[in-house]
């Protein structure tokens, strides 16, 4: 036995178990672990039954035999009938809590529990039962008084805590703690079995079945969580969206990553709003609700003139040539009028602009031309072209990595106030790209020191430059991104979607903003939604060969999630699209045929192994040997789930042939050599 350190988290990456076969219709006991602290303490209280804090972890001897042997003995799970149950552990034996779906993935090692439960169980126990010591294995009994009853760590033996459990079990109130087809019961109740039972009707349960059940979820006496995030992830809208109502009447302090999971997920502004008022209620005794909920609000931050205006056409982006031209004007101008504030502005725009089209292009004496830029800038007196004199401050510095000069620099352009002036185009876009990156810094650095102050002053500017941006049809990939950034750090998920989608619009080939794009429409709305998506993405699009492009990766993407929840219908949908959406790009853009190639093939295998599990061995092997002819250097290539092709075809060519299937297996042969 040894003491726990510290809290790590070790990520396995081990698979959900598996259900229940027809040859074992009745699953082994197991201790009725509770899912969290609290529901554990409200169950006690309840049944008037004695707390067992239970701390294990992986990889000691001692730790091993409980965890492995003495949990499943049938007469040890019996002594612990009489207790209140729960387990702490620091490692993570699952990738994931929850599917795509939201049904639970139960630890493997310790059943009834998510690894995140145990995990994160640990810190409270730790500040009321374990007087400053970790150690594992661990058995603490504690009364309804919360009086240590025993603490047992540390033994020779093994038997001394066996033997501590079952002479301390107090008298079970059965009645709080059986099954039960009382639903309105089971949204009372607090306990593991309660909660197991509401979410197994609504797994089994139509469509009807689901609303009766979300329904009355919005009065439920015992926070239903984990039935309310299957509902935020149900393939039906109408579903989504009462299970939203819900979390607003019901969620609590502990339910607001999931308060802003619903408000990345529903459009109705009605429902929106309940959310957000149920932010603003838990704000008045949660600081991290109020965070939240400040940046949900209508405020606006007074942006000053001249960014606002409308910005003159400049011949700065027009390229290498028509930059020289335009400093070749301006000098020959300056030399004429060298106190003319006007002038002067112009060259220090050109001089900036001429240095960023270096940084593009890779040429030398960037540092040079910026510190012209910057001086030049810091000449212009005239107090109607300060705001744009130290716009162009804080462009130069802000390249300079001088970021102080280049926040105080903004702040005064910001301040300098209104102007009638149209400012030049270049300089208007890329100081708000620079104010975008330094807005989102400014706010992380806030943050950091206290994450419960609200950024909603630097999430109104966001959207202010962002929008004026759009609106112009300009604005720089990292300016955007920064901004977009700050919107998700702020839990404006949303928002941040709709931003990523205008960015990919804006640079359909652009590697990260599709990245960017499709994570967030993963993590927020699923695989599916995800794929129909991008698929809308494809039908608008004016380069139909890079959309279908990267349609065919989102729907590759999701076909792999969906195998991953073996969920095989939707797997080989989206492995359908993903085919077809690559092929079709292929043919429309010959820059995209090898990779697209590449991609069909694990798309293609992928398939193979869906349709030869659901029967249709014809398909299967036809999909491979397509694959095969398409691109023949795929074949030994990882697809996201760590397979490859070749190796899929040998267990498809194996099970063939051990079902008496040569012909078709035959077929295959070429592929395994």
């Amino acid at each position: 036995m040894i003491a726990l350190l510290s809290l790590t988290i070790a990520a396995l990456g081990t698979s959900p178990q598996t259900p229940t076969t027809a040859t074992n219709p009745v699953e082994p006991q197991q201790i009725a672990w509770q899912r969290t602290l609290e529901d554990a303490l409200a169950v006690q209280k309840e049944t008037g039954l004695p707390l067992l804090v239970v701390v294990n972890m992986d990889g000691e001897v001692f730790n091993e035999r409980f965890a492995g042997s003495t949990y499943h003995d049938n007469a040890f799970i019996e002594s612990t009938r009489n207790y209140v149950c729960v387990v702490a552990s620091p490692d993570r034996h699952t990738e994931r809590d929850y599917d795509a779906l939201g049904n639970r993935i139960e630890c493997p090692r310790f059943k009834g529990c998510t690894c995140s439960e145990h995990i994160n169980i640990e810190p409270e126990l730790f500040r009321r039962f374990f007087n400053n010591k970790r150690n594992a294995p661990r058995h603490v009994g504690v009364s309804t008084a919360g009086k240590v009853l025993f603490d047992r760590f540390l033994d020779n033996r093994m038997s001394v805590a066996i033997n501590a459990i079952a002479k301390h079990e107090g008298k079970a109130n059965r009645k709080h703690l059986d099954s039960t087809d009382d639903v309105t019961e089971m949204f009372r109740r607090r306990d593991a079995m309660a909660r197991s039972l509401l979410e197994r009707r609504y797994r089994s349960g139509n469509k009807q079945a689901r609303s009766e059940l979300l329904k009355q979820a919005a009065t439920a006496k015992n926070n239903p969580i984990d039935l309310l995030r299957m509902g935020l992830r149900d393939p039906d809208e109408e579903l989504i969206g009462l299970a939203a109502v819900a979390l607003s009447e019901v969620g609590d302090s502990s339910a607001l990553i999931d308060i802003e999971d619903a408000l990345a997920r529903i459009t109705i502004p009605e429902v929106r709003q309940l959310l957000v008022s149920q932010l603003r209620i838990l704000g008045q005794n949660n600081s991290d609700a109020a965070r939240i909920a400040s940046h949900f609000s209508a405020s606006t931050e007074p942006f000053a003139q001249p960014w606002r205006n409308v910005w003159q056409l400049s011949k700065l982006t027009q390229g290498r040539e028509a930059i020289e031209a335009e400093l070749d004007r301006i000098e020959a101008g300056i030399r004429k009028q060298r106190d003319d504030d006007n002038m002067r502005l112009q060259l220090a725009t050109a001089q900036a602009a001429f240095a960023l089209m270096l940084m593009q292009e890779g040429g030398a004496g960037i540092e040079m031309w910026l510190a012209d830029a910057q001086r030049n800038a810091a000449k212009v007196k005239s107090e109607a072209l300060q705001a744009e004199a130290n716009a162009l401050l804080a462009i130069t510095t802000w390249y300079r990595s001088d970021i102080k000069a280049a926040t105080k620099a903004a702040i005064e352009s910001m301040a300098a106030g209104k102007s009638n002036r149209e400012p030049d185009g270049w300089l208007a876009a890329n100081y708000l790209d620079v104010l975008l990156q330094l807005t989102a810094q400014t706010a992380f650095g806030r943050a950091q020191g206290d994450g419960t102050t609200s950024l909603s002053r630097e999430v109104a500017r966001t959207n202010i430059v962002m929008e004026l941006l759009r609106k112009n049809d300009v604005g720089d990939e990292r300016g955007m991104l920064a901004g977009i950034s700050l919107l998700e750090f702020a839990g404006l998920r949303a928002q941040a979607q709709s931003r990523l989608e205008q960015l990919v619009e804006r640079f359909p080939g652009s590697i990260t903003a599709h990245d960017r794009w499709r994570t967030r429409l993963m993590v927020d709305l699923g695989a599916e939604r995800m794929r129909h998506r991008y698929a809308k993405y494809v039908t608008d699009a004016k380069d139909r060969a890079t959309a279908q492009w990267y349609a065919g990766y989102a729907a590759l993407i999701a076909a792999e999630r969906h195998t991953l929840d073996s969920r095989s219908i939707e797997a080989e949908n989206a492995y359908s699209d993903c085919i077809e959406r690559f092929l079709a790009s292929a043919t429309g853009n010959d820059a995209y045929l090898d990779t697209a190639h590449h991609y069909a093939v694990l798309a293609l295998a992928g398939r193979a192994e869906i349709r030869h599990l659901r029967k249709n061995s014809r398909g299967a092997v036809k999909d491979l040997v397509q694959a095969a002819e398409l691109r023949p250097g795929s074949l030994d290539e990882d697809d996201g789930l760590k397979r490859k092709p070749r190796a899929i075809a040998a267990r498809i060519h194996a099970a063939l042939t051990s079902a008496g299937k040569t012909e078709l297996a035959e077929q295959l042969t070429d592929i395994l050599r």
